[in-house]
C-alpha cells in the first residue's frame, strides 16, 4: 500500500516567499588603497609606478625617453 511523502505535505504547509519585482542596481564597492610611487620630473614628465613588477617597464620607457629627447631616435 503506497503512503503519502511527507515532502509533500511539509510544502503545502509553508509558505513560500514571492518575488515582487526585479530591478537593476548600482552597488559601488569600495576598492583599497593602494600606494603608488610617482616620479615627477622637472619638465612636466611623470611616471607612476604601480608595484615592483613594473620597475623594469618604466626604467625601458625613460630610457627611450631619454634617447629620444637627445635627438637619437631621429
Amino acid at each position: 500500500m503506497p503512503t503519502k511523502s511527507s515532502r509533500g505535505v511539509k510544502a503545502s504547509r509553508v509558505k513560500r516567499a514571492e518575488c515582487e519585482s526585479v530591478e537593476f542596481a548600482e552597488v559601488e564597492f569600495s576598492a583599497p588603497v593602494v600606494p603608488r610611487l610617482v616620479i615627477r620630473f622637472s619638465d612636466g614628465l611623470s611616471v607612476l609606478v604601480e608595484n615592483e613588477r613594473s620597475i623594469p617597464l618604466a626604467a625601458a620607457f625613460l630610457a627611450e625617453f631619454r634617447h629620444q629627447r637627445k635627438g637619437g631616435g631621429r
